[in-house]
């Protein structure tokens, strides 16, 4: 007979606390442990965060426990009672043994559960110890067993404010979920609005979305905020599609100090317009954020970890038709972000002046430093 763990909740985001108490139940001697995301919780609000990417994220988070595994189950109408959903257990696994795994903050209120006598005399609970909380606690009816390995403190609503932050919470993320959350924009404000009122067209859209998730890839591999990442990506674009005199209409505006070769030039002036944008109507006031959007078209002198991520993004990310050195700068972008991003500055600089066109001196001084960057290295 299979013994399965069943644990339960809105996973809204699944963290390392939720993967730790799964484990610990596996030491109960469990085949395998079950994680049921639920689409209507029977005494919570509901999610904001769609049910489609809380599987998802928890799909990527049991990556590599092969007993760990995922179950839809619980995405079905109406609230998720956990008798219920035994039952529906019951009928999948029908010569299944069910073990349902809570934490102790739970046990003052189980035997007021729907339906609890059905859920007492079909399955036996696990009782994750928790601060505060007497996992001991008898509760009459319910057969129960102790873990040996409390929860750990952490909180699904603290991790929610750290990725509005834009922090990347890896001491309660696993890395691989705070990137699915930056590649989807999730816990972060719905930008696609602001961008189809400014006239952005599906052709330049499908490109934001592909340098998003290049800068994420980017940003994981080399150490930068993956939120800032994404959250810059996004917006990076969002001044193109304006005409050249309503850019520098808003320069004027917004009191941009910008050389006049820039001033000049839509194809550089839309990144500072566009990070002006983004703190002045948008409400985005990381300074970390802004700068990476604004020097995404020229660069610049001392560029961080973040602002090359996004400058390397929109040249290299997936939709990108092929042109003189786009293989080699993806290849590079893995192992040396600096030497990838000199390479992009020099493939534009050999094709402005080829077409006897003036050569941006911003982009100039960036990649003067970085190539003293990489000789020091």
């Amino acid at each position: 007979m299979q013994k399965i763990g069943v644990l339960g909740g809105m996973f809204d985001p699944i963290h390392r606390g939720h993967i730790h108490a799964a484990r610990s139940a596996l030491s109960f001697g469990l085949d395998h442990v079950l994680l049921l995301p639920c689409l209507s919780p029977a005494h919570r609000s509901a999610s904001q965060t769609s049910a489609e990417d809380r599987l998802r994220m928890c799909e990527i988070a049991a990556r590599g426990n092969a007993r760990i595994t995922v179950s839809d189950i619980d995405l079905r109408d109406g609230p998720c009672y956990a008798a219920d959903t035994l039952r529906l257990l019951q009928s999948r696994y029908p010569d299944a043994q069910f073990y349902w795994i809570i934490g102790a903050d739970k046990l003052p209120n189980l035997s007021r559960w729907r339906h609890a006598d059905y859920l007492f005399s079909h399955c036996t609970f696990l009782v994750c110890p928790r601060p505060g909380s007497d996992a001991s606690l008898p509760v009459p009816g319910a057969q129960m067993h102790v873990l040996p390995s409390a929860l750990l403190d952490i909180s699904s609503g603290e991790i929610k404010k750290k990725l509005a932050a834009y922090d990347d919470a890896p001491k309660q993320l696993f890395p691989s979920v705070a990137r699915y959350i930056a590649e989807n924009g999730l816990y972060q404000p719905d930008f696609l609005p602001a961008l189809l009122d400014r006239g952005m067209q599906p052709n330049r859209l499908a490109h934001t979305m592909g340098v998003r998730k290049e800068a994420v890839k980017l940003a994981h591999l080399h150490g930068a905020s993956m939120q800032k990442a994404a959250v810059a990506a996004m917006l990076h674009d969002i001044a193109k599609p304006l005409p050249l005199a309503q850019m520098q209409s808003l320069a004027k505006e917004y009191a941009l100090d910008l050389p006049e070769d820039i001033l000049a030039d839509g194809n550089l002036l839309h990144g500072p317009v566009a990070a002006a944008i983004a703190a002045h109507e948008l409400h985005v006031t990381d300074p970390e954020i802004l700068s990476a959007i604004s020097c995404h078209t020229t660069g610049k002198e001392n560029m961080t970890t973040l602002e090359m991520c996004v400058f390397l993004a929109d040249a290299i990310e997936p939709t990108r038709r092929d042109y003189p050195g786009l293989k080699e700068m993806r290849a590079l972008s893995t192992s040396n972000l600096s030497g990838a991003v000199l390479l992009s500055m020099q493939r534009t600089q050999e094709y402005v002046l080829s077409r006897g066109l003036h050569f941006c001196s911003r982009t100039e001084k960036a990649m003067q430093d970085i190539m003293r960057r990489l000789q020091h290295e």
